[in-house]
């Protein structure tokens, strides 16, 4: 642990910009970057009431782990703020890595906050260092783009990243005009992640050469993000609807809209990116086939079928059946690269909560034929109908996790509760929302 003092000051103007009534939740996880936020907020908080509580991950993968969970929730109570410490499972069989499981576990618990504002810590050189390892593993304009300031995570929660533009160099000046304390995590030394290689090797020799280079790049993916904005607003133009459900094939696009209007369509359905090569040929099939031909491309499972002009999904198999009991656990890992589900506590809204104490309570995918009614005053509706209507697109409809009790649909995410189990005005419930890495949360 590391502690150093002189006297404090304020820097209040990098919470200007906070949403006013807001909720705030720190991420804290006890290192220097999160424990500046959280005094920083602390202080807003004492000028400017506001509600400020804090949430520590507990991923159980270092021998320190329990440490520094009792350092944070001593570091809270010092300040009177509010400490949840929510341990976590990691899924072994997602395939994504430990690092990048870990970090899938803790957004799926920041989707669960009532608050409506998680706060987080990255800062300017957490964002160079992204957009540099992104270009080095050759990933587009979507890849580089920059982290944003404030932005959605699902319908009830958002994202807060007030320090974006401080480097590592100025959390470490605030730090120390504080007096703050802070844990250092023992991975962090390691060469073996790619970040920390970056940092410990590679940025030395750049700070040296090019000392504004992570500016330079934090503009950069800026600058990127806008062009991504640009090119998913000409996809629309070129034929790929708001749904995402179908792309119109016009042959008088230019072979840069082709791709363009491809690339779109086949991200919008979390397909996985093909080749530049694979996707220019994709294209030239799609766009330069007969206007009777019937095309078929096979693509990550699916296949991208073009008839009469128009190009769609089709799934042609369900995955293998799976199951996976629930008995109230605020965060269920669903295994196999399936995701998680974070159930939020709330107040009217949500799965009325005294009815989730007994029964039989587990997510599995699609059978057909499951129906739901979500309104009492309504018919039951067919799923299918239901997620038509709703425009989830195909290829998230195979993998969808449906909530169910002693063999009746509940939920199903993106949807809606089951009238019969929906909280009422009042009632405590738990509003349930489906997380996958990379995807955006469907509640």
């Amino acid at each position: 642990m590391a502690s150093s003092r002189s006297s404090p000051s304020s820097e209040a103007p990098f919470l200007d910009d906070l949403p006013a009534g807001a909720s705030v939740c720190v991420g804290l996880s006890g290192g220097i970057d999160s424990m500046v936020l959280l005094a920083l907020l602390h202080e807003r908080a004492a000028a400017t009431p506001f509600t400020l509580t804090a949430v520590h991950v507990h991923h159980g993968l270092s021998p320190n782990a329990d440490a520094w969970a009792q350092f944070c929730a001593v570091e809270c109570a010092r300040r009177g703020v509010a400490l949840d410490i929510v341990r976590v499972a990691l899924d072994p069989a997602s395939g994504l890595g430990r690092e990048a499981e870990a970090r899938r576990a803790r957004y799926a618990v920041y989707a669960a906050r009532t608050e409506s504002i998680v706060a987080l810590a990255h800062h300017l050189d957490d964002q160079a260092e992204t957009v540099l390892l992104q270009l080095l593993r050759g990933t587009g304009l979507k890849g580089v783009g920059a982290m944003p300031r404030l932005r959605a995570l699902n319908s009830r929660v958002s994202l807060y990243r007030p320090l974006l533009a401080l480097p590592r160099a100025g959390i470490q000046a605030m730090a120390n005009a504080r007096g703050l304390g802070w844990i250092e995590d023992e991975s962090n030394a390691s060469r073996t992640h790619d970040r920390n290689f970056l940092r410990h090797e590679v940025a030395p020799l750049l700070d040296a050469r090019f000392p504004a280079w992570r500016r330079s790049l934090a503009r950069f993916a800026r600058h990127a993000a806008a062009a991504q904005s640009l090119l998913d607003e000409r996809a629309s133009e070129d034929g790929l609807l708001a749904s995402a459900a179908e792309l119109s094939i016009d042959a008088a696009l230019s072979p840069a809209r082709r791709a363009n209007a491809v690339r779109s369509f086949i991200a919008a359905h979390d397909l996985a990116m093909p080749s530049d090569a694979r996707l220019a040929e994709m294209a030239r099939q799609l766009y330069e086939a007969r206007a009777d031909a019937r095309v078929r491309i096979e693509h990550d499972g699916v296949a991208i079928v073009r008839h009469r002009g128009v190009a769609r999904i089709e799934r042609e198999r369900a995955g293998p059946p799976w199951r996976v009991g629930w008995h109230g656990e605020p965060i269920v890992v669903l295994g196999e690269g399936r995701g998680t589900i974070a159930f939020a506590r709330a107040v009217g809204a949500g799965l009325a909560a005294s009815l989730t104490q007994a029964g039989d309570w587990y997510f599995a995918p699609r059978a057909g034929g499951e129906r739901l009614r979500l309104d009492p005053r309504r018919p039951t509706r067919t799923l299918k109908n239901l997620l038509q209507e709703n425009d989830i697109p195909l290829a998230r409809r195979a993998v969808l996790p449906l909530l169910f009790r002693d063999g009746e649909l509940v939920w199903v995410p993106g949807i809606g509760i089951a009238a019969a189990y929906a909280c009422r005005g009042g009632e405590p419930g738990l509003d349930p929302c489906w997380h996958v890495a990379g995807k955006a949360g469907l509640c």
